[in-house]
């Protein structure tokens, strides 16, 4: 019958044979925790970017991000502009803005340092587009500040119809926009009024947001395809979650040498391992 050790040898053996797996434990612990983490972190980056996307494409019909549409060419001259946007003489010509909230704090954004790569083509999108709104509204603004002025104007570019005829009429399935009629009657104020609000809209078409030939990187027709582009190579290359380092390769090899140690020297105390083994 075999002799049980003296207590002190027994607590300094089963000691050490918690340690081996206390530190196997531990660096498994860890290693689980960060392979989780880096899962969370990916899941909360495509979310990221799946908001981001939302809003490009948002921000498309404002782009003319298209495939193959020029955009607002500059080389337009000012007659074909007049044919083909008489409705930028129009005061009442309603301008409808919107959000980009991802866009607009990504850089404050906690995974600004994840997508560092697209940091400086969004930042130049972001300014694209606050500053297209911001004359957007400045031109909504413009355009109402004299009722009197805008009414006055209002009534003259509309078509004159008979009340009776009105009645009986259809909702039209599209708009006829024409110039300005010569013959209207109009004032020097009410003309400077019409003119200023055609030039406010040409500036937001051909300079703000620009075209194939603009000659600023900043239109947002230019910033809005080199961010998108680079959006999709990052997209492209972050598919997977980030792989774990290389170094950590290391540590499993100790810890799996730890664990194993520990199962061995059980073994060893109660002599179920083989004798050649012992």
């Amino acid at each position: 019958m075999k002799q049980l050790p003296d207590i002190v040898t027994s607590s300094a053996f089963w000691s050490s044979v918690g340690t081996l797996f206390g530190v196997a434990g531990a660096w498994a612990t860890y290693a689980l925790d960060s392979w989780a983490s880096r899962r969370q972190d990916h899941a909360a980056l495509m979310n990221l970017i799946a908001g981001i996307e939302a809003e490009l494409a948002l921000a498309s019909e404002w782009a003319c991000g298209d495939e193959g549409n020029q955009g607002n060419l500059l080389s337009k001259t000012r007659g074909q502009l007049l044919k083909e946007q008489p409705d930028w003489f129009y005061p009442n010509r309603r301008i409808f803005t919107f959000e980009t909230p991802a866009l607009s704090t990504l850089t404050s954004s906690p995974y600004a340092k994840s997508v560092g790569a697209l940091l400086p083509s969004f930042v130049s999108l972001n300014h694209s587009i606050r500053r297209l709104l911001d004359y957007t509204a400045g031109l909504n603004t413009l355009a109402m500040a004299d009722l009197d002025l805008y009414m006055g104007s209002i009534k003259k570019l509309s078509p004159h119809s008979d009340p009776a005829e009105l009645v009986s009429s259809t909702t039209p399935e599209k708009i006829l926009v024409t110039l300005p009629d010569k013959d209207a009657g109009w004032t020097e104020r009410e003309l400077d009024y019409l003119n200023y609000v055609f030039g406010m809209n040409e500036k937001i078409h051909q300079q703000l947001i620009g075209g194939a030939d603009s000659t600023s990187d900043l239109c947002l027709y230019k910033s809005f395809r080199a961010a998108r582009k680079e959006l999709q190579e990052f997209t492209a290359s972050h598919q997977k979650p980030q792989g774990q380092p290389q170094w950590y390769w290391i540590l499993h090899l100790v810890a799996s040498f730890f664990f194993l140690n520990g199962i061995w020297q059980i073994l060893r105390w109660f002599e179920i391992l083989p004798r050649c083994l012992r």
